[in-house]
């Protein structure tokens, strides 16, 4: 499989990017690398490893990045709420506006598989703690950051039926 893991950079990303290649799978990592590389420096020269520097926001960069894809994880994001806070205008451009626009490319260029990395943030407070939430616990989003997260699930649930299997993972935060 030809997975593409956006943000593939970051923390998680680079840890991922490696299991994939692991299973046998071919990575192609996008991202801006707004944090540098180096997480990548020990498999940039792995066979089936790519590495394209570009930005979730330019659409012909994201299309380019999409060809011959099977499956995307989409973690490129700004994260955490006072990131979002610091500069909501650009949180609402990749947060929201740029996973739009990437779902919809990576519908149109036939992708199967799309894992979007979401947040346990969507909560907000819970009343009671003793009991465990689900994907079916209401959403409550006190942040712009799970505001943003929630739009693009919201999106992924209530797409037309064109072949393209969504997964949706809450993360807690990952230190």
């Amino acid at each position: 499989m030809k997975v593409l893991v956006t943000g593939g950079a970051g923390y998680l990303g680079s840890v991922l990017a490696r299991l994939l290649l692991e299973a046998g799978d071919q990575v192609r990592v996008f991202d801006n690398l707004m944090y540098g590389g180096d997480s990548l420096t020990e498999i940039r020269d792995r066979a089936g490893f790519e590495l394209i520097e570009g930005d979730v926001r330019n659409a012909k960069a994201v299309a380019s990045a999409l060809e011959g894809i099977d499956a995307v994880v989409h973690l490129a994001a700004i994260v955490g709420d006072p990131a979002c806070a610091k500069n909501p205008d650009l949180a609402r451009q990749v947060n929201s506006q740029a996973s739009f626009d990437l779902i919809s490319a990576a519908a149109t260029a036939g992708v199967s598989r799309f894992v979007f990395a979401s947040t346990c943030s969507n909560y907000g407070r819970i009343a009671d703690t003793s009991t465990p939430v689900d994907e079916d616990y209401e959403l409550k989003p006190l942040s712009l950051y799970a505001e943003t997260k929630v739009e693009v699930e919201e999106t992924l649930f209530n797409r037309p039926g064109d072949g393209m299997t969504s997964t949706v993972l809450r993360f807690s935060t990952l230190y």
